[in-house]
């Protein structure tokens, strides 16, 4: 049986905690990493694209994504559209807020499109508000305390924010019904605008357009059912999974995931 999220990260001590109900159309969860002795050793873990943003608060010492050092206390986890590798040593601390597809442009109020696999947040936003929040999420005493305080955060953001349209939870849904497989041109008609009003609203309020986040959206599938065929071979997925052939197949799943699906297998194998 494939690792759950839970136990692949348990030696970094990861908790879920889901949000209010007041944020919860647009908060999808909250996360907490945390170890009681330091991390001797360099460890990282693969960050794969699901069209969402975060934001992330780190108390203990530096993080690093793709191998580079991040020097900020609170950043961005920007919608991304390719794999990327969050990198732990030492003092392992932090909490983030993991936002649904479209949920966070009401809080953050810019077009999302020119955040997307940034991690700048700190000149985005209020930087001495953010770094005041950052200080009182130090000084709390545990994870549901943390969440508490940033939940208060968010409401007083969203109270002030910009408003998302109510097309967007409502066109994200039909594309993950089908899986990322239904043409752009017919999700527009299904929504009566036309496709480059849609475009133009994916791009402000998702940070990417329709037809890459219905790539994300074939990739996720297929990613997790080859986490679940471990013991199978990677060969005649491609019909299954809804790809041109074989070499679509492999050609789109390592230009997202970051590596082919026989080195994703290997590498998951390797885990259990």
């Amino acid at each position: 049986m494939p690792l759950t999220p839970e136990a692949q990260l348990a030696y970094l001590g990861f908790q879920l905690i889901a949000p209010d109900p007041a944020l919860c159309s647009y908060v999808r969860e909250y996360w907490y990493l945390r170890r009681d002795s330091p991390l001797r050793a360099y460890h990282e873990e693969y960050m794969h694209p699901r069209g969402r943003f975060g934001m992330v608060f780190n108390f203990g010492d530096k993080l690093h994504l793709d191998a580079q050092a991040i020097d900020d206390p609170t950043f961005l986890d920007g919608v991304n559209t390719v794999s990327r590798r969050m990198g732990f040593l030492g003092n392992v601390d932090l909490m983030g807020v993991s936002f649904h597809e479209g949920g966070a442009y009401p809080f953050l109020g810019v077009p999302l499109t020119e955040l997307r696999d940034e991690i700048t947040l700190l000149e985005v936003l209020d930087r001495p508000g953010l770094l005041r929040l950052h200080a009182r999420l130090y000084e709390a005493d545990s994870f549901p305390t943390r969440v508490s305080l940033l939940e208060e955060w968010l409401l007083n953001r969203l109270n002030l924010g910009k408003e998302r349209d109510a097309l967007i939870p409502v066109s994200l849904r039909v594309l993950r019904e089908g899986e990322g497989n239904l043409p752009i041109s017919e999700l527009a008609r299904k929504l009566a605008i036309s496709q480059r009003q849609l475009e133009r609203l994916y791009q402000s309020q998702v940070g990417m357009s329709p037809k890459q986040y219905s790539r994300l959206l074939r990739v996720e599938t297929a990613r997790l059912t080859l986490k679940q065929k471990m013991g199978q071979s990677t060969t005649g997925l491609a019909a299954e999974l809804g790809f041109y052939d074989q070499a679509h197949f492999i050609r789109e799943f390592s230009t997202v995931i970051g590596m082919t699906p026989y080195a994703y297998l290997k590498r998951n194998r390797q885990r259990l």
